[in-house]
Parts: structure tokens; C-alpha cells; sequence
């Protein structure tokens, strides 16, 4: 499901770095993987590590408002961070690209799964996912929770 985004969004953001900030060609695609590997990690781990709480405060007001959200502070500093210290960018260039691609790929988020509102659309985010990516993890989950449905329903 993100991965189809996170592609799409790559591709866009390399063309428009390299433009915006004068990147070599590899410090594009190095601060690309940086960026969406912590993007990555971020909506796996640690977002989901808190609980559904982060992602209600992300989805309430985290889009509209991504730098001064306390969730995403993790986020923006880890990927200046990784912008200076793997891809060898200035800090102040590092802050430029960290906030321009958050930008991009949260306005990307807003328009594959929140309605013209701003609210969560239901049907956009159903259309996104695999359904037998999500019945594989949904078993492998309740799998790890020790349950087995087919026992609970005398199969």
C-alpha cells in the first residue's frame, strides 16, 4: 500500500531537491532514501509504538501543522540528523530539505486518504489496501496474541 506512495513521492521529490538545493545527483538520492526510510520507520515503529493516541494527534492536526506537532519532533530531527551526518549535508541546507519534504509528503498523505475536509476518508484508504496483505498480517497478529479463531469457533 505505501509503497506504490512512497515511490511515487520519491521519484518527485529527487527531481525537485536536486532543482530546489543544488544536490549532486547522489546526494539526491541519498537524501531521498534518508528521508523515506525515517518516514518509514516513523509510521511503522514509532508512531504505532505510542498507541493509536499519535496517530489520532497526527490525523487531528499533525498534517496541517507538521512543524510544531510534538509527534513529528522525533521525525524532523532524526531525519537532519541522518541528512548531515549519513549524507554529509550543511545543517541549515539538511533543515531546508527535511521541511520541504515533509511538505511533499504529507500534502501526498492528504490527498490519498483524507477527504476535502481534512478527515480521514474511509473509501480512499480501503482502495489502498491489499486485502491479502491485511488478512496475512491480521493472522500473523492475532497468531502472536496467542489466539486461534477456529477453536473459539469449534472448527
Amino acid at each position: 500500500m505505501f509503497q506504490e506512495i512512497y515511490n511515487d513521492i520519491q521519484a518527485k521529490m529527487q527531481q525537485q531537491i536536486q532543482e530546489k538545493f543544488g544536490l549532486s545527483a547522489d546526494q539526491t538520492t541519498q537524501s531521498t532514501n534518508v528521508l523515506l526510510d525515517n518516514f518509514k520507520k516513523f509510521f511503522s515503529e514509532d508512531l504505532m509504538a505510542g498507541g493509536m493516541a499519535g496517530l489520532k494527534d497526527i490525523m487531528s492536526n499533525g498534517i496541517s501543522d507538521i512543524k510544531n506537532n510534538p509527534t513529528m519532533q522525533t521525525l524532523r530531527e532524526n531525519i537532519v540528523n541522518d541528512l548531515v551526518n549519513k549524507v554529509g549535508l550543511a545543517e541549515e541546507t539538511a533543515q531546508k530539505v527535511r521541511d520541504f519534504s515533509l511538505t511533499e509528503v504529507f500534502d501526498k498523505l492528504k490527498t490519498e486518504f483524507l477527504d476535502e475536509n481534512g478527515k480521514p476518508d474511509f473509501s480512499k484508504i480501503m482502495s489502498k489496501i491489499n486485502m491479502a496483505d491485511f488478512q496475512g498480517k491480521a493472522q500473523e497478529m492475532m497468531g502472536k496474541m496467542g489466539m486461534d479463531f477456529g477453536k473459539l469457533f469449534g472448527k
